[in-house]
């Protein structure tokens, strides 16, 4: 995944400290069993047992973080993980009142779904730190 540009301190410090545990490229090629969003992260099982979160680990303070989407989630099911791909933020709102969007794209050979990461904060807690982390012990 890129990162991306406009950061405030949450999203600063997530890169600054190493960004994403693991690469998207890592899971490409690999076959998805199972995903769902759950607690704001996309969950995807793959049929090696390998089981991942993609997810906005940019937190710090006062922000409000979710992930929505409005594709049917289980349609990548079957497919083999070819992209993740994330787009450059949108932006509304004023000096205390942001609300940032991105837009992340998940491709496999048979469908594609689009998540909307939403980050609303008061301007100064701008930017995402999206990451992947693999999930032990489910």
């Amino acid at each position: 995944m890129s990162k991306i540009d406009t950061m405030g301190i949450g999203a600063m410090l997530h890169y600054l400290s190493g960004g994403s545990e693991h690469a998207s490229e890592e899971y490409y090629g690999k076959k998805v069993e199972s995903a769902e969003i759950k607690d704001n992260r996309l969950n995807i099982t793959f049929d090696d047992g390998v089981d991942i979160s993609l997810w906005d680990n940019g937190q710090l303070c006062c922000e409000e973080r979710y992930i929505t989407c409005d594709d049917d989630v289980s349609s990548l099911v079957g497919g083999v993980l070819t992209d993740i791909s994330v787009s450059d933020v949108t932006e509304s709102g004023g000096d205390y009142d942001v609300h940032e969007i991105a837009f992340v794209k998940v491709v496999t050979d048979r469908f594609a779904i689009t998540l909307t990461t939403h980050n609303i904060h008061n301007g100064y807690y701008g930017g995402f730190g999206l990451t992947i982390t693999e999930n032990k012990g489910k």
